[in-house]
């Protein structure tokens, strides 16, 4: 597994530097046709483990959801370091104060750690997770501002080089929706030959 580390040392949004117990840096398979973006590391979570999306009640119930889509080697969905077939990464690096959500300056600080991981890594699939994901991805990959997320969860969104998927909160999403959506997952997957 590979961490790609673009955000070390950073200081640019002090309340957050000043609250985080680690810079959670993304993790996974450097080749991955599938990135996962979060919003911000959870403090049971990324924070504690370095990982995003472990750990926690929304870190487990999505690494259950890649064990299930073969997007990992695992098979206990509460690994500190799981063995990906995906990427996972955040777009705020750090944990906010009392576990907020991350503010748009905030975001917008983090923005380029983001962009630069997406063209190391390069996937087919980019997953927005959540509203503050879907915010950054939208405009950047789309051209067009992020509808909410409820609208769009589990929707298939083509751009230039692959696909948008937009998938709810794992803490917010009821397991009709999760499982909804990786049925859309599991057969974009089973239709894209790269994968």
């Amino acid at each position: 597994m590979r961490t790609i580390r673009v955000a070390e040392r950073c200081t640019r949004c002090p309340d957050l530097a000043a609250n985080r117990s680690c810079i959670v840096h993304g993790y996974g398979a450097a080749d991955a046709h599938v990135l996962f973006i979060g919003e911000a590391p959870g403090y049971k979570g990324g924070d504690v483990t370095g990982v995003p999306f472990t750990l926690d009640r929304s870190g487990v119930r999505l690494q259950r959801m890649l064990i299930e889509l073969g997007l990992s080697h695992e098979t206990d969905p509460r690994l500190e370091q799981p063995h990906l077939h995906c990427f996972l990464t955040n777009v705020v690096r750090c944990n906010p104060p009392s576990n907020r959500t991350p503010t748009r300056v905030e975001a917008a600080n983090c923005l380029p750690y983001l962009w630069q991981e997406l063209e190391l890594v390069n996937p087919r699939i980019v997953v927005p997770v959540g509203n503050v994901a879907a915010r950054a991805v939208f405009p950047h990959l789309l051209d067009q501002p992020a509808p909410p997320i409820t609208r769009v969860h589990a929707q298939v969104f083509a751009h230039d080089s692959g696909w948008v998927v937009p998938m709810r909160h794992p803490a917010r999403i009821s397991n009709a929706d999760l499982a909804r959506f990786s049925e859309v997952l599991g057969r974009l997957l089973r239709s894209d030959p790269s994968s």
